[in-house]
């Protein structure tokens, strides 16, 4: 009896994990995915550095098509990667230009933040985060590309452990249900494991994205009152893996 109590609860576990990866998928990606309704939906963020691995995968093989010319690879590299996101983190990292960059007060900061509209600082910023992007493309090997999106995922399931919500009512706080020690520490191994197989270069550039997360995160959380929100979590990710491209493109042995 006990042994069979065991099994089922291990069943129950693998079957709670599959459905945790498969809810990250269909957060994060416009993949076909399904979404489980879960209520420690927190869960999910264990499995955020392996949908960025599928995401860099993908760039990789995109960005290895030799028989296109440069310039035109580079932009269907990009515009897959904007794609298959869905633009999530983009719309969040313009909100957060928008809101983060008003002078004003924290409380009208994050009213901006929830105005569809796209100011100038969005419409800058937008251009400015994928220029980078492209800039970066063309100065690296395919393969590094794997780096970038592990590397920022990471960084969003550690900003939204680190840094409480600004928002109570928001979904950035009802994503935190559920998440703790177990998840950081499994969405890290995956992380690492990547980073480490990849090479030093991308050691390197996963600590100069942790370095932004802390200097940038602070800085925002302070500008909204000392938190954050869905929309700077989704900004930190896209500054996350411009940091990490351009940290790459200025290594040697990465061309």
């Amino acid at each position: 009896m006990a042994q069979t109590n065991s099994s089922g609860r291990a069943q129950a576990g693998l079957v709670g994990a599959l459905r945790d990866a498969a809810s990250a998928f269909a957060f994060l990606t416009v993949l076909p995915s399904r979404w489980f309704s879960s209520e420690k939906p927190g869960r999910i963020f264990a499995w955020f550095p392996l949908v960025g691995l599928a995401i860099g995968v993908v760039l990789a093989g995109l960005a290895s098509m030799t028989f296109l010319p440069p310039d035109v690879r580079r932009f269907i590299t990009l515009a897959a990667w904007v794609g298959l996101t869905g633009g999530l983190h983009l719309d969040g990292f313009a909100d957060s230009c928008d809101g983060l960059l008003a002078t004003t007060t924290p409380e009208r900061r994050l009213q901006i933040m929830k105005d569809p509209r796209a100011g100038s600082w969005a419409v800058a910023g937008v251009a400015l985060l994928l220029l980078g992007k492209w800039a970066a493309l063309g100065s690296i090997a395919p393969a590094w590309l794997i780096a970038a999106p592990v590397i920022g995922r990471w960084t969003m399931a550690l900003a939204v452990y680190a840094f409480p919500n600004a928002r109570p009512g928001g979904m950035g706080a009802s994503m935190r249900v559920g998440l703790g020690r177990p998840q950081i520490i499994a969405a890290t191994l995956t992380a690492v494991i990547v980073v480490v197989a990849l090479g030093r270069p991308a050691m390197i550039a996963l600590g100069a994205a942790l370095g932004a997360l802390v200097f940038i995160g602070r800085w925002a959380a302070g500008r909204l009152g000392g938190g954050l929100t869905g929309d700077v979590y989704g900004a930190l990710c896209e500054l996350a893996e411009l940091v990490c491209l351009l940290t790459l493109a200025m290594l040697p042995g990465t061309q």
